[in-house]
């Protein structure tokens, strides 16, 4: 009998839609509602999701193992392929060197690939958390320590969030610019915030029964701080508008598509189509930009009718990673590459 919760599985669905979504140039170049509305939490609510089956028992040892083999493996695996196969034509040692240094280092402005800077962070925040949970026994603690134990790295995060952000070196000669410190650990307070909030919420994330009270307290709270401030949050890029607002709008903007997960869990195909997007998160989240991005660049070379390019990149970018996935289920290299769809 499978485990698994439906509703997670459609919020994690719906998570990488927007994700999709948010990489497109319909939402990207226009900075209007949608991008507001899905630069205000998408990134966070994957660290929340992340963070609900964290097993905190289990070893440091084991975890390192776990994640290792279940994040790391598909980044490295796929980002190393990349290098090698895209400057095929013209292949030099050197060059790829430089490929691998960046691979290695880990952040996305300084990947071919951006969106896979979220697989080497997210290993490194549930390492941190890890031993930050076991170091403070959270869930031992009250609900006020608790908080504070969360709100503590949030601040101190968000103060520095810019501080290695654009680091100019010289290295044999040549200028070197850093954006962002290796797995972007310089982004690492914050990220683990929303990751142990998964955690530590996870009672109520786990109840499947639809809650119309809180999802109606956090769809007022989310629309007015929406309509009444202009803020947006960009990890990658290190952009956090506002510690306190753009934090609850995060929060809220998670919490609404998780309580909007549980209502649609009740329709079959809703809970079909959606959930098999959120089983298959990973690959869409590693393969998307190269349908999307490569498309994009094509089309604009035969017409500048940049919203119906945008359409096509997003949809060729959905059918693109249902490809891949479909391929990955029928390879078992590949399957323990990328692992089981199936596993929480």
């Amino acid at each position: 009998m499978s485990t698994r919760l439906a509703h997670i599985d459609i919020a994690r669905g719906i998570g990488i839609l927007l994700v999709v979504a948010g990489h497109n140039w319909i939402i990207l170049a226009s900075k209007g509602e949608l991008y507001r509305v899905v630069y205000s939490f998408h990134i966070p609510l994957f660290f929340v999701l992340s963070g609900i089956f964290f097993n905190y028992e289990k070893t440091f040892g084991q975890t390192l193992k776990e994640k290792f083999r279940a994040i790391l493996i598909p980044y490295l695996f796929t980002a190393v392929i990349v290098e090698l196969v895209s400057p095929l034509a013209d292949f030099q040692i050197e060059s790829f060197g430089k490929s691998l240094f960046w691979v290695l280092y880990s952040t996305g402005p300084h990947m071919r690939w951006v969106g896979m800077w979220f697989l080497p962070h997210l290993f490194l925040v549930s390492l941190f958390c890890w031993g930050y949970v076991n170091l403070l026994k959270l869930n031992k603690l009250k609900w006020y320590f608790q908080a504070m134990a969360l709100a503590i790295p949030l601040t101190i995060g968000w103060l520095a969030i810019r501080s290695f952000w654009a680091m100019q070196f010289s290295w044999n000669g040549q200028s070197l610019k850093l954006n962002g410190l290796p797995f972007s650990a310089d982004i690492l307070l914050i990220s683990c915030f929303y990751f142990m909030l998964g955690s530590l919420a996870q009672g109520w994330i786990k109840e499947r029964q639809f809650q119309p009270i809180p999802f109606a307290i956090s769809i007022i709270v989310f629309l007015f701080l929406h309509f009444t401030t202009d803020l947006t949050t960009d990890l990658n890029l290190r952009k956090y508008d506002n510690l306190i607002a753009a934090t609850i709008l995060a929060v809220t903007g998670s919490f609404i598509v998780i309580a909007v997960s549980k209502f649609l869990a009740g329709f079959v195909t809703m809970e079909k189509v959606l959930g098999y997007f959120g089983r298959n998160s990973l690959v869409i989240l590693v393969f998307h930009s190269f349908f999307q991005d490569n498309l994009f660049v094509l089309l604009s070379e035969y017409t500048k009718r940049y919203f119906y390019i945008g359409l096509a990149t997003f949809t060729t970018a959905i059918i693109g990673s249902i490809a891949v996935i479909e391929i990955i289920k029928r390879v078992k290299f590949l399957q323990r590459i990328y692992g089981n769809p199936n596993s929480n």
